[in-house]
């Protein structure tokens, strides 16, 4: 994955915040970091799905031409994929932002690059294992990357895609 230069004369600006919601933008957040997690899951599981299945027609003695077709591991093409079917497989995505869902497909696409660099040796350090699955367990999380969000005029509160505005400390 190429390394994002700043161009000359741009200003990088990043913010973290502690948020203290109320009790339904808490259900909120815990939704999202939740479709987050839900869509790592299941692309992860496709992608394995397909990769046993393309190894299962080797071992068959299927030609290279003949196999099912690949799935690509690039967050564009992970998001198409998700895009083609998140109406089946998730009737309720539109209740959550889209940067949820673009969270988990995001670490996937990393997790996914990380292995495959890793086993071809174009990685240093320790030797990354394929991407697992994540519990409900795991530190939940979501990053919003694009949409409506901003810094109240009070300084007070932060405003976030499909949540509103929310009191930070």
């Amino acid at each position: 994955m190429a390394r994002f230069e700043v161009p000359e004369g741009w200003v990088v600006q990043a913010y973290r915040f502690a948020m203290d919601p109320t009790p339904t933008q808490l259900r909120a957040l815990a939704s999202h970091a939740g479709a987050a997690r839900f869509a790592h899951n299941h692309m992860l599981s496709l992608v394995k799905a397909v990769m046993d299945q393309r190894a299962a027609e080797r071992s068959y003695g299927i030609s290279e031409d003949q196999l099912t077709p690949t799935l690509g591991w690039s967050l564009p093409a992970l998001r198409k994929t998700w895009n083609q079917r998140k109406e089946s497989c998730a009737p309720w995505w539109g209740e959550n932002s889209k940067e949820a869902y673009n969270t988990g497909l995001d670490g996937l696409a990393r997790a996914l690059d990380a292995w495959s660099a890793s086993r071809r040796g174009r990685r240093a350090g320790r030797p990354v294992g394929f991407p697992r699955f994540k519990s409900a367990r795991t530190p939940r999380s979501v990053r919003f990357t694009t949409g409506t969000f901003r810094i109240g005029a009070d300084r007070r509160h932060v405003t976030l895609p499909r949540l509103g505005a929310i009191r930070t400390h």
